[in-house]
């Protein structure tokens, strides 16, 4: 069944300066996620793994100055011992607000992520058009929902505007539904994952209690999936 295999770590203790991660894992064959969030109109120059993994871009999403999200990924066929994945941005200076890795285990290696249309999903706030978006210190909630054909592993992650993490105005503390990963990265970021137990499943990610400027969902399926 689907895991989570590794979360990467950074031994960086000043603001804003995550831009590297390293990332150990305990199986082969794993799905490996980057989520980077970066400042304005940055983009991302490169990235940088010191066991020669190749990363593509699945999906951004920006909201101008609020921030944007960028989701990459790669297969690793071997076991990760402290693995140093770097990010560069094409500008300098504080661009680069926040990451995080993770490793999956059990994912379905030919087609990685869930073929729903549905995902991934992403939404923009505060903005024009951007829906149930209105999340702003408990007056409201942001959310995202995205239709699952297969058990998936879901992924969320939130960009926040100087803010606590989603969900302190929940009875958990958490976003309904969710584990957070990493919780809240320099009041900017974070990152939280489900996995969902049966497919055709709707699952809505429900950010409360905080500012959200952008949320990105997806949705990666296991193994079995679709007779592979």
């Amino acid at each position: 069944m689907l895991t989570l295999d590794g979360v990467g770590a950074s031994n960086c203790q000043r603001p804003f300066c995550v831009h590297s991660q390293l990332l150990t894992t305990s199986s082969e064959h794993d799905v490996i996620v980057l989520v980077v969030e970066t400042y304005c109109n940055t983009g991302i120059s490169h990235i940088t793994d010191s066991s020669g993994l190749n990363f593509t871009l699945r999906v951004s999403h920006a909201n101008g100055c609020y921030g944007t999200l960028w989701e990459y990924y790669t297969i690793s066929t071997a076991r990760l011992n402290q693995d140093n994945i770097t990010v560069l941005a094409d500008q300098c200076c504080n661009t680069i607000v926040a990451m995080q890795v993770l490793a999956v285990h059990g994912a379905n290696m030919l087609g990685v992520f869930d073929p729903d249309p549905s995902t991934p999903a992403a939404v923009s706030c505060p903005g024009r058009g951007c829906g149930d978006c209105t999340a702003n210190f408990g007056k409201g909630t942001c959310s995202v929902s995205i239709q699952t054909s297969t058990l998936d592993f879901v992924v969320a992650s939130t960009a926040i505007n100087d803010a606590p993490p989603c969900g302190p105005h929940y009875q958990t503390g958490q976003v309904q539904g969710f584990t957070s990963l990493m919780p809240n990265q320099n009041g900017r970021f974070e990152v939280d994952y489900a996995i969902t137990s049966l497919p055709q499943t709707t699952v809505v990610f429900a950010c409360n209690g905080t500012d959200a400027s952008v949320i990105l969902v997806d949705a990666i399926s296991f193994h079995g999936a679709l007779d592979t």
